[in-house]
């Protein structure tokens, strides 16, 4: 798709991947992103395969047709990630026994068990190796399926810089960029802009979702939405723009991208205990966790506290990026998926 963490993760896998010297034959069984996007993979990419039919008998047909074109290639390893059906399907129609590298995203708990299909479940059973984002994740699913689950986070954009110090006296601005969906904690965002005990507080959302048009947030006249994104420059203007990331999520998260490239630029978060996020805590001061269970009341003030700490000049983001360089640098993460692969 346009916008996305698994989509922005691939864009970053596939370049990593090319500039390592090695060829990737991208397969998408749901394509719906922007010529530009396209184009880019096309650069990126030794051959691309993008199915933009929405109709599922069609894609199936579609999926058939592919197959048979790539079973005349050698491959040394199939990289899948995502959560469909089709992933066992091209597996078998590829005939083929090649090491076969399975990327899970979500968080991996008994919510996310519960969605998981037969032919899925497969999946994660005969894949070579399953990977999760963060160790929870790799631990909720190595106790639901009895077998190991590496560990490797996703790739994510390094934005150079940070925001810190920032002026004295100027409102802390909050912001949250991605997918609009109620599980992301939108409603408490725009609720939290409408409390009178955040006056000299800013909040800011980017992205876009059928849920939430941008007509909806007229209601919310202290709030600032901006539309979507979809280019680094466009990332790098985001994370300078605000003081700190909110993701209020109840979604079951893996290891969000938004978080790691907070991280990276070394601009604190607050966010909910959702999949791996308690993993990458760095400090209790410029990284916090609360309960996706908590209450409004609770919410609003671990806002408020994080608020005033960012305005009293008790945050900093060098923890954060020493972390960040440690062990979610493009570099460092090149490594461990040419190790899983077989391709170092």
């Amino acid at each position: 798709m346009e916008t996305g963490g698994i989509e922005s993760h691939v864009r970053e896998f596939c370049f990593h991947m090319k500039s390592a010297g090695i060829e990737i034959d991208l397969i998408v069984l749901n394509a719906q992103m922007p010529q530009d996007m396209e184009n880019l993979f096309k650069s990126i990419c030794h051959r691309i395969f993008l199915c933009k039919n929405g109709r599922s008998y069609s894609r199936l047909l579609w999926l058939i047709h592919i197959s048979r074109i790539c079973r005349s290639f050698k491959y040394d390893a199939i990289y899948s990630n995502g959560q469909g059906n089709s992933i066992a399907l091209l597996r078998l129609l590829l005939k083929r026994q090649t090491r076969w590298v399975h990327h899970h995203h979500m968080a991996g708990d008994k919510k996310d068990q519960m969605t998981w299909t037969a032919a899925y479940r497969s999946v994660l059973m005969k894949s070579s190796k399953v990977i999760a984002c963060s160790k929870q994740n790799a631990l909720e699913m190595q106790n639901a399926l009895h077998r190991d689950i590496d560990t490797i986070p996703c790739f994510s954009r390094k934005i150079e810089g940070n925001n810190f110090p920032r002026d004295n006296g100027a409102a802390v601005r909050f912001g949250y960029y991605g997918r609009l969906i109620p599980e992301k904690g939108i409603a408490t965002l725009c609720r939290l802009s409408d409390d009178q005990d955040f006056n000299k507080v800013e909040f800011h959302i980017w992205g876009e979702g059928i849920a939430y048009p941008a007509s909806f947030f007229d209601q919310y006249p202290k709030l600032r939405y901006h539309g979507k994104f979809n280019s680094e420059d466009g990332l790098a203007d985001v994370l300078r723009t605000i003081d700190a990331f909110l993701l209020l999520s109840v979604h079951p998260e893996g290891l969000p991208i938004s978080l790691l490239e907070a991280m990276g630029f070394g601009l604190p978060w607050l966010a909910t205990d959702k999949g791996g996020i308690p993993d990458i805590v760095c400090d209790p001061i410029s990284t916090r966790v609360i309960p996706s269970t908590s209450s409004y009341t609770h919410m609003k003030n671990a806002v408020l506290s994080f608020a005033e700490d960012i305005a009293a000049g008790k945050i900093s983001g060098e923890a954060q990026q020493e972390l960040y360089a440690e062990k979610f640098s493009s570099s460092r993460l090149l490594w461990r998926w040419k190790e899983v692969l077989g391709i170092v």
